[in-house]
């Protein structure tokens, strides 16, 4: 639990939660790369398989050793960080195996620390969840302070053609909704990136940056003050917030082109090509500072409620944004509202120097939150036009249009769907993370649903609708979104993993998701059974599980009559 905690600063959010399971062996290996796409260096041999049958034979928490790894560790004089297995264990082509648990002296002072104290794992396991918000917290400002840096750096890089020093302030008051006009007047088709300028500077080092300690302190406090605007919702949460911006970081990381950019010849030809192939994007980090806050700030302030419902429910906020995009722009003058505040002006200084910075520093971030709007049909359509349209996929050819306005288009219509993508990253990973995030957003919306009044609902029952609408989610949303990453051809091995992921999470879905959504709505409703003012009965048949209410002046002349009797199917609030 430690090492996890620890490796989550680095690794981002989640990593926290993994349990890791040792499994050790000692023996001759055959090592060596083997030729394909997917290439890499690698081990071969008994020793091996061996040494994973200790792995899966194990349990969590332990290091799990044979007996030749035993007899290694006696030799070294490590005899008492020995424990044999009481019996011996049954592996796969091996038969019956002496196995030993290996339980260091350090591992043996911390567990009588840990007694001695009385601290029990329900302990550490509550401390360590008062603990992730803050954790988070840290993570996501230590990714945004290492983009300032090469923001920095790039900077000094550059020739600028405007002069630095003009105050951000100058630009933007702290909210731009007006009755006039909306955040969504603002999306732009194609946002105008850098043009690419070979210099002759040499660059500086951006980890040999040092940040002032006033910004690195603004940074910490933005990003405190946007995880304290986020509701604690079951899936729109500031973890959700976090999982997203892991997905982009990771996304950005993976561009490529066609050559690796440090193995080309450091020649004013190849880096502009090189420029060219991965459409600018990862030779601005202004651009990558943008993709991260737009993450990190998607769902601020998210009440839980979908869209759609919203506008059912004649909500306010609705009619403020004309039922379009609700969400994402209350999100986006929420938290624009927060960084133009003038406790920041250091911190927006350092990132955007220069008015013409602000602009398009705010055009990304605009763009980029309302593209997380998935939901809305007319913005997605607009959307696969624009992808067609950059990567000529329409069966036209632009002629009229520079090259640099077609690399510009590329880029806004790629860095969008890697937001898309992120936003939604939980079905395109393994299994258990789609599961988990799964199962948090089908609570979300079930409670969004029985907080209607009984009778008065405008949204279809969750429980009813989960196992099909997840299959046609899969098909109309995440494997062509998947599709759309592989294709655009700069995001290499990892769009393919997404793709994978995807496909097999729907065929996995496709065979559990009826079972698996029926012990959900258990869980679902008997949770919700016990919260309620009134009693509620939950009935199980054989496609689904329901919950019925019942008038509480009925319920009081039952308790009354029946205050002995233990109805099974009755849960008092």
């Amino acid at each position: 639990e430690i090492l996890t905690q620890k490796l989550e600063v680095t690794l981002g959010p989640d990593t926290g939660d993994l349990k890791l399971r040792f499994g050790l062996h000692s023996g001759p290996v055959t090592a060596g790369v083997l030729r394909g796409d997917k290439s890499r260096f690698q081990l071969f041999g008994d020793t091996v398989n061996t040494a994973a049958r200790m792995e899966h034979l194990g349990k969590i928490g332990k290091i799990h050793a044979s007996q030749s790894t035993a007899k290694l560790l006696q030799n070294a004089g490590k005899s008492h960080w020995l424990k044999p297995r009481e019996h011996p264990v049954q592996a796969k082509g091996k038969g019956n195996m002496q196995t030993y648990w290996v339980e260091t002296k350090c591992g043996s002072s911390h567990r009588r620390t840990s007694s001695s104290t009385n601290t029990t794992l329900s302990d550490t396991i509550e401390k360590t969840t008062d603990n992730r918000s803050q954790r988070l917290i840290n993570w996501n400002k230590d990714v945004l302070a290492r983009i300032l840096k090469q923001i920095i750096a790039h900077r000094s890089e550059i020739e600028t053609e405007a002069p630095l020093g003009t105050s951000s302030m100058q630009h933007y008051p702290p909210t731009s909704v007006t009755i006039e006009a909306t955040i969504l007047d603002e999306v732009e088709d194609v946002i105008e990136f850098p043009i690419f300028k070979k210099s002759s500077k040499r660059k500086l080092d951006p980890s040999n940056i040092k940040l002032d300690d006033a910004i690195l302190a603004q940074l910490d406090l933005l990003v405190t003050e946007i995880e304290n605007n986020y509701k604690d919702n079951d899936f729109h949460n500031f973890q959700h917030a976090s999982h997203v911006t892991m997905s982009v970081v990771k996304l950005l990381s993976q561009i490529t082109g066609p050559e690796d950019h440090h193995n080309c010849p450091s020649t004013n030809k190849s880096t502009t090509q090189y420029h060219k192939n991965t459409f600018g994007i990862t030779r601005d980090p202004l651009t990558r500072f943008a993709c991260v806050f737009a993450a990190l700030i998607h769902d601020v302030d998210h009440s839980g409620r979908s869209n759609g419902r919203l506008i059912q429910e004649g909500a306010l906020i609705a009619r403020l944004y004309n039922g379009k995009s609700i969400a994402e722009q209350n999100s986006i003058d929420v938290a624009w509202a927060i960084f133009m505040n003038r406790k920041y002006e250091e911190l927006r200084n350092t990132l955007c120097p220069t008015k013409a910075e602000m602009q398009r520093f705010r055009q990304l971030v605009v763009n980029l939150v309302i593209a997380t709007d998935i939901l809305d049909k007319d913005l997605q359509k607009k959307r696969n036009i624009r992808w067609d349209r950059a990567f000529q996929k329409d069966g036209n050819t632009y002629f009229e249009e520079s090259a640099q306005h077609m690399i510009n288009q590329q880029a806004t219509v790629v860095v969008e769907h890697m937001i898309q993508a992120s936003d939604v990253i939980h079905t395109m990973q393994h299994w258990h993370i789609y599961r988990k995030w799964n199962e948090m957003l089908f609570e979300e919306m079930c409670k969004a649903y029985y907080s209607q009044e009984e009778g008065q609902e405008t949204t279809k029952n969750p429980c009813d609708t989960w196992y099909k609408g997840e299959i046609a989610f899969f098909d109309s949303y995440i494997i062509p979104l998947a599709n759309k990453l592989k294709d655009c051809g700069i995001l290499g091995v990892v769009s393919e993993e997404c793709l994978d992921f995807a496909q097999k999470n729907r065929e996995e879905w496709k065979i559990r998701g009826q079972g698996i959504v029926k012990e959900m709505s258990k869980r679902f409703l008997s949770k919700l059974a016990k919260e309620q003012e009134y009693p509620t009965s939950i009935v199980e048949t054989e496609e689904k599980v329901i919950i019925s209410k019942t008038p509480f002046s009925y319920c009081e002349n039952i308790k009354k009559e029946e205050e002995e009797e233990d109805d099974v199917l009755s849960i008092w609030a």
